[in-house]
């Protein structure tokens, strides 16, 4: 038992000694390998192929492909910056075939 609690203060010291707010699991950055796009500081966790690595990539930008949401937390293509909207295949079997791909439209500039 306290081989156990020693461990624990171990790990728990190790843990408060990291530097800095960046983690292992969370608040990954921009090219860091990722498993969800929760993990990500820009929400985004793309891969190119089904086969491929995942990592974390900034937001799509204004005429930029962008998908609209995806169901298993990675995307094919990264959903839109805040402010734009991304136009394009919304149902629910576009996103289970990710197929659901559009552009990056700036909705009020679109209307004036």
């Amino acid at each position: 038992m306290e081989k156990i609690l020693i461990l624990l203060l171990v790990a728990l010291s190790v843990a408060y000694a990291a530097p800095g707010p960046r983690g292992i699991i969370i608040n990954l950055e921009n090219g860091e390998l990722c498993m969800n796009s929760a993990q990500c500081k820009s929400q985004c966790c793309q891969h190119t192929g089904a086969l491929d690595l995942a990592r974390c990539i900034p937001l799509a930008s204004e005429n930029n492909e962008c998908s609209v949401k995806t169901l298993y937390g990675i995307y094919y293509k990264c959903p839109c910056e805040r402010g734009l909207t991304c136009e394009g295949d919304k149902t629910i079997v576009g996103a289970i075939t990710n197929t659901n791909f559009g552009v990056c439209h700036d909705t009020g500039r679109s209307k004036q």
